[in-house]
C-alpha cells in the first residue's frame, strides 16, 4: 500500500479497515505519514505482515503522547491450527516516538473474546501469563516475542479470528472526581486478524461463557441531534459506537461493594459483537458471564446494565469495554470498538 498523509487535531481518525491501524495521539496538530508494509523476501506475495511504517519530524511536539509500530508477524492469510497444544503467534512492537518513551499495553482476542497469554522471547525469557502485557518503548526499541496461549474458546471444526489490540498509556488513571477525564489516554489500535482452525476443542475448563441478556432500544434523541448537527447521520450505516452511558467529564460512583455499569452499542451494519468489560485492564464477570454476546440492530441501540462487584478494588479505578465482532472478512465496520475510559470511584475519596 502507498503511504498516506494525515493531519490530525484533537481526535483520532480511523484508517480503512484493510489497513493496520496505527496508534498515534497528540493534543495539538500533528502530521503523520502512515501505510502498510511487508518484509522484503524472495516471495513478498506470500509473506505479508501487518507491520506499519511511520515517519515523524525530527523533533516531536512536547505534548505528543507516544506512538508505536506493531503487528502479528505471520502473513495476513495465515491460518493457525489448534490441535490441543499451546498456540504460538509471533508479534513485534517498536517504539516510534522520537525522543520519548511510549507505554503500550497489548491485549489478545480470540473469536472476539479476551484471551490471557504469555510473551515468550527467543532467548527463553517469558512474561507471566496475563490479559495485558505492558511495554515501555524508547524510540526504535523493538520487542519480538511469541504470544503463547491455550485458547479459552473454540471447538473442533470451527475457524475463528484472532487479533491483538493495543492501549496507549495503560498505567494512566484519572486524578479523581474533581478531574475524572482521560482525554486521549487509553486510545486503542489493532492488528488485522488472522484465523485459528480448531481440530480439537479448547480445554473445557477454560471455555468462555457468554451472556446474552440485553435490550434493544431506540437511539436517544440527543445522539441523533448530535449526528445531524455534524452532518454525520450516514455514519450510522458504517460506524459502530460503544459507550458506558457516562458523559465526558463524569465518572461512575460505587459504594465500596458494587457499581452499576451500563454498556451501550449502536451503529454499523447488523452484526454480532462480543463485548468484554475491563476494570484496571482485567476482564470482569457480567452477571456470571465472561462477556456479553449481542447482535446489533440497524438504527437502534443494544443496551445492558450490570451490577459489578467492587469489594476487592481500591478507590480510583479505570473502566472500559471493548467490542469485537467474530464476523471476520468482508464486513465493512470498525473492529474492534472501545469505549472511552471512565473513572470508577469506589467509596469515598
Amino acid at each position: 500500500f502507498s503511504a498516506k498523509k494525515c493531519c490530525r487535531t484533537n481526535y483520532l481518525v480511523r484508517q480503512p479497515l484493510f489497513m493496520h491501524r496505527f496508534l498515534f495521539i497528540s493534543l495539538a496538530l500533528v502530521c503523520l505519514l502512515a501505510g502498510c508494509s511487508a518484509p522484503q523476501t524472495s516471495d513478498p506475495a506470500t509473506d505479508e505482515s501487518d507491520s506499519l511504517d511511520a515517519y515523524f519530524e525530527e523533533e516531536p511536539a512536547d505534548n505528543e503522547m507516544g506512538s508505536a509500530e506493531f503487528g502479528l508477524q505471520d502473513p495476513m492469510d495465515t491460518v493457525y491450527t489448534y490441535d490441543g497444544e499451546s498456540l504460538e503467534i509471533p508479534f513485534s512492537i517498536t517504539g516510534a516516538s522520537f525522543g520519548k518513551t511510549t507505554e503500550i499495553g497489548v491485549l489478545l482476542f480470540v473469536d472476539g473474546v479476551a484471551q490471557p497469554y504469555s510473551a515468550v522471547y527467543e532467548d527463553g525469557t517469558e512474561l507471566e501469563e496475563s490479559y495485558m502485557q505492558v511495554f515501555n518503548l524508547d524510540y526504535e526499541q523493538q520487542e519480538n516475542f511469541d504470544m503463547v496461549f491455550q485458547p479459552m474458546t473454540g471447538k473442533a471444526g470451527e475457524t475463528v479470528p484472532v487479533m491483538a489490540v493495543t492501549i496507549l498509556e495503560p498505567s494512566f488513571v484519572a486524578e479523581g472526581p474533581d478531574n475524572p477525564r482521560y482525554g486521549f489516554h487509553h486510545q486503542e489500535s489493532a492488528t488485522t486478524s488472522r484465523q485459528i482452525s480448531f481440530v480439537a476443542d479448547a480445554p473445557a475448563q477454560t471455555l468462555a461463557t457468554a451472556g446474552t441478556d440485553y435490550n434493544v432500544v431506540d437511539l436517544p434523541q440527543d445522539i441523533l441531534d448530535t449526528l445531524a448537527a455534524w452532518g454525520a447521520t450516514d455514519s450510522l450505516d458504517t460506524t459502530a459506537t460503544l459507550s458506558l452511558g457516562v458523559e465526558d467529564g463524569n465518572y461512575i460512583q460505587a459504594d465500596g461493594k458494587t457499581a452499576t455499569i451500563t454498556v451501550q452499542l449502536y451503529g454499523g451494519p447488523e452484526t454480532d459483537f462480543n463485548i468484554t468489560l475491563f476494570i484496571n485492564h482485567q476482564p470482569v464477570q457480567l452477571n456470571g458471564a465472561d462477556y456479553l454476546s449481542v447482535r446489533t440492530v440497524k438504527n437502534q441501540m443494544v443496551e445492558a446494565t450490570f451490577k459489578i462487584d467492587t469489594s476487592a478494588l481500591g478507590t480510583l479505578n479505570t473502566v472500559y469495554a471493548i467490542a469485537v465482532t467474530p464476523e471476520d472478512g468482508e464486513l465493512e465496520i470498525n473492529n474492534p470498538v472501545k469505549t472511552a475510559s471512565v473513572l470508577l470511584v469506589n467509596g469515598e475519596v
